[in-house]
């Protein structure tokens, strides 16, 4: 009775959403399109300076995007501050990853109800995950393999 049940929910949530094209240009001028990253996981944080959950995340963010070759790290500040701002302080927090000074059109593209937000796209584009709160690298490394499992060919490989 419960089989068919268990079997449709499973299948429900390994399904991918096409992700809407993003493009978005960080703090050194540098522009960063979902499109240009085809083959690599991308994953977008959306945080705030006056966050303790977003800045309590940043060292995990960070670890993950230096221990993976084929894993981009976008972090979008969201609390209204100029490039110059959102550019120091991520670096005052050892941000090495992209940030991009978020303005109103770059926020409505993740459609935003929580700080942090974490999005995850697969190699394909697809989005895979959109996490309201504070993650960690081994929930997104845990995602990633299940992703792999389910799917082969969505392989995450270490630097």
């Amino acid at each position: 009775m419960f089989r068919p049940l268990l079997a449709a929910l499973l299948c429900a949530c390994a399904l991918q959403v096409q992700a809407a094209p993003f493009t978005l240009t960080d703090t050194a001028g540098a522009t960063h399109a979902l499109a240009d990253y085809r083959g690599k996981w991308v994953v977008v944080n959306v945080w705030a300076s006056w966050c303790a959950p977003c800045l309590a995340e940043m060292p995990e963010l960070e670890a993950l995007s230096r221990g993976h070759a084929d894993l981009v790290v976008l972090g979008l500040a969201a609390d209204g501050l100029d490039a110059r701002r959102v550019d120091q302080f991520a670096q005052r927090l050892g941000v090495s990853y992209p940030v991009i000074a978020g303005d109103d059109q770059a926020l409505r593209q993740f459609r935003l109800r929580a700080f942090p937000t974490t999005v995850v796209y697969n190699p394909q584009g697809e989005q895979a995950l959109v996490k309201e709160g504070r993650v960690t690298r081994a929930e997104i490394e845990g995602l990633i393999a299940a992703a792999q499992a389910a799917r082969p060919g969505l392989a995450l490989n270490a630097h």
